[in-house]
């Protein structure tokens, strides 16, 4: 075996859809989808009820809209989910510096150092799903081991709102009928040559040597063959500054029309602004991404003079970007702003060698007004008469 280490995985359970039907009580029990546009996106999230009908996260909409036509589709509200992530990020870090987070669903908690004032691994472990739950009125599955593979392993073995605990002693016989594509690293190409080995669950893996393995597959091999026998050595990375944030919209139809993608621009670099201040980063690089009718994509940069936090700021340039990179009459798919480059501050700290900085009081405002109140469409008109 690897290292020993405590490790708790948790992993929220249909997060997106969960958050949902928390938000309106008439979804509950009901098969709720997130994703979007309808037709022509995917999947994001889908609530236990969705997945009886065999909906599950990636899946084209078009195709669940099939499977479940009477299902309730809803579009994907980021700022929402976020801002219930921080939360629960929040109670992590009560119990253990040694947090690392996946995505926003997901965490690994690293607390070998935390039995000593918080009791044992089951006792930190419904701590968090109790705190969790009371603070968000939503459910997750936690996950226990001495390694991160394993960890996540349980988790995912007793959904939803479950709690399990893989130790020495059980894991062999835990894993041993299980399919292979419960091991990290196992996609489909991988899964179909191992079953030309005639090898389909974790416990047939495991006896095979690890040669024979790395003859098939390279240094994967090995990897594969430790995950299989329960070895991963894999620390928790704690919670490191992002290095860029995005923000992107699929439109309902194909559209070459400015006003329209102006609008979006506009909405998206808010969204990108607002959540630089939140978590205290500016930026010195916007990025524009652009995806075509006919699935092409590019991907365009600038860099600014002084870092930003402003929503006006970032639209000005993603829009000088856009206009320079949309031949006449072809149609977009999709379009996404993005911001690179991030300088670590606090708003209240800029503020106070910025002087009166009008707009970004202003932004403040907005800011205050959405956690008070919900997210809100604050946009000023004159920002769309922007010309270039």
């Amino acid at each position: 075996m690897g290292k020993v280490r405590d490790i708790i995985h948790v992993d929220m359970d249909a997060f997106f859809a969960q958050v949902e039907q928390r938000d309106h009580p008439e979804y509950k029990k009901k098969p709720v989808i997130v994703g979007g546009p309808l037709f022509r996106g995917v999947i994001s999230s889908a609530s236990y009820e969705a997945r009886v009908y065999g909906l599950y996260a990636g899946m084209p909409l078009y195709k669940a809209k099939q499977l479940c036509p009477h299902g309730i589709y809803l579009q994907v509200d980021m700022e929402k989910y976020l801002k219930v992530s921080r939360q629960i990020r929040d109670i992590f870090c009560d119990f253990t510096p040694l947090v690392e987070i996946v995505g926003c669903d997901e965490a690994f908690l690293d607390v070998t150092g935390a039995k000593n004032l918080f009791g044992s691994l089951v006792e930190i472990a419904k701590q968090i799903k109790n705190r969790v739950f009371e603070k968000t009125r939503l459910t997750c599955s936690v996950g226990i081991s001495h390694n991160k593979f394993l960890a996540k392993l349980a988790s995912e073995l007793k959904k939803p709102d479950g709690l399990v605990v893989l130790t020495k002693e059980n894991v062999k016989g835990k894993l041993e009928k299980l399919p292979v594509t419960m091991l990290w690293g196992v996609g489909r190409v991988t899964q179909d040559k191992l079953k030309r080995m005639g090898i389909e669950t974790i416990g047939e893996l495991a006896r095979i040597p690890v040669e024979i393995l790395s003859a098939a597959f390279g240094k994967s091999g090995k990897l594969i063959h430790n995950l299989a026998n329960g070895i991963d050595d894999d620390r928790v990375i704690p919670f490191s500054p992002p290095k860029s944030i995005s923000r992107e919209t699929t439109f309902v139809k194909d559209t070459y029309n400015l006003d329209k993608l102006r609008v979006a621009l506009l909405k998206l670099s808010e969204r990108v602004a607002e959540n630089l201040r939140r978590e205290g980063y500016r930026a010195l690089t916007v990025n524009l991404k652009i995806k075509f009718s006919d699935f092409k994509v590019i991907t365009r940069s600038i860099t600014l003079k002084n870092a930003t936090c402003l929503g006006t700021e970032i639209y000005r340039d993603a829009l000088k970007l856009l206009k320079k990179n949309i031949p006449a009459g072809r149609k977009i798919r999709l379009i996404g702003v993005g911001v690179s480059n991030l300088k670590g501050y606090r708003v209240k700290e800029l503020s106070l060698f910025e002087g009166d900085n009008k707009e970004l009081k202003l932004a403040e405002a907005v800011d205050d007004l959405n956690a008070r109140y919900g997210k809100t469409e604050v946009i000023r008109a004159s920002m769309l008469k922007i010309k270039y």
